[in-house]
């Protein structure tokens, strides 16, 4: 008997299919299965076929095709597009048998935290009636109940149902005296007024030095963690756009999640779905982030002072500081109480450019 049943609705006349199912691991541990494309492969689909990935971008706009070949070599694929992917919550995606290419269902999978379990809601809205009662007439169910029970031991497995290590770095620009940003930070001024030398590394005076650290931690970056007050900046009406956001101006359509730390969501956000809203801490945060990093760094880059929470709540591994030549006399500090006494470093790299000397340091706990 299955300890922990699979539950298939689809109720006449609707053009609905449903799916419950709870699993014996926590939501970050199922969202990863659901969005690693090496673990995808040991579970979407019946036992007895062979699954080949052609392309899996687990994020909004990201696409997705596979083929699936039984045991007498027939082959079927299968493609669709997401739409949204909110780490260890929800995924709504489209579904399309090449064979059937009329034929697209919107299919969601949320994520319930039960404590440490999960109950995973799945619902497909298909066309019509006939297109879902023709998907069911093609063995769908049983694909559904292996693919739940496959799901159930990849999430089960803690050597690889569970996400990586990702590192969490702070990653921040700050000048000689100390200071992340100067005085009078608004939403005219992010960085103050007269603030902007603190990131000339990465605009005016870029290297290209400058360029191969700047790039390298775009790319080691899964998922960034940052404040309400940095984030009202970025997303104001002189903040992030479509060709400048994280890491300046690398290619923003692999730009990773945001997660912001709030104590309440905002009413609107101009840049949609690239933000998550985090509220019930800088732990949550980092649990959130982590699931969504596959392995990858997750970077807190600002400001000062949830970089400087994160650093006394020991969460950090790594410091990254791009030390800018310039003295700004006062402004937002990175400590703003003092540098905490718990806090001690290991140097692990130092670059000089002329604008920055980069120095990275492992925190030792």
């Amino acid at each position: 008997m299955i300890e922990n049943p699979t539950t298939i609705t689809a109720q006449p006349g609707s053009p609905f299919i449903e799916v419950v199912r709870e699993f014996d691991a926590p939501p970050a541990r199922l969202f990863r299965a659901y969005t690693d494309p090496e673990l995808v492969t040991r579970w979407l689909g019946p036992r007895d076929i062979e699954m080949r990935l052609i392309e899996y971008d687990a994020r909004p706009g990201g696409a997705y095709r596979y083929v699936h070949r039984d045991v007498e070599g027939n082959e079927h694929a299968f493609r669709g597009v997401f739409h949204t992917v909110t780490p260890g919550e929800r995924i709504v995606q489209t579904f399309e048998h090449e064979g059937t290419p009329d034929i697209v269902s919107l299919d969601s999978a949320t994520f319930e935290d039960l404590g440490g379990r999960t109950r995973l809601w799945t619902r497909s809205v298909f066309p019509t009636v006939e297109a879902r009662d023709a998907m069911i007439a093609s063995g769908m169910e049983r694909g559904i109940r292996d693919s739940m029970d496959r799901l159930g031991e990849v999430a089960h497995d803690p050597a690889e149902g569970s996400p990586e290590a990702s590192r969490v770095v702070v990653d921040i620009s700050m000048s000689l005296d100390g200071y992340v940003s100067a005085p009078g930070v608004d939403l005219e001024h992010g960085l103050g007024v007269g603030g902007e030398p603190l990131h000339a590394w990465v605009t005016d005076d870029r290297t290209p030095r400058d360029a191969e650290i700047l790039h390298k931690s775009f790319t080691d970056t899964g998922a960034v963690i940052m404040g309400r007050r940095t984030f009202d900046i970025v997303d104001g009406p002189k903040g992030w756009n479509d060709e400048v956001g994280y890491g300046h101006d690398q290619d923003q359509i692999a730009a990773p999640p945001v997660f912001v730390v709030t104590h309440s969501r905002p009413e609107k956000v101009r840049l949609g779905e690239r933000f998550h809203f985090v509220t019930d801490g800088l732990d949550s945060a980092v649990e959130k982030a982590r699931a969504a990093a596959g392995g990858k760094d997750i970077v807190i880059m600002g400001g000062g002072t949830i970089a400087d929470a994160f650093l006394r709540a020991g969460l950090v591994d790594v410091l990254r500081i791009h030390l800018a030549p310039i003295v700004l006399g006062g402004g937002t500090s990175l400590f703003p109480e003092g540098m905490p006494e718990s806090l001690r470093l290991e140097p692990l790299d130092s670059v000089s450019t002329p604008a920055a000397e980069h120095l990275t340091y492992r925190v030792i706990r």
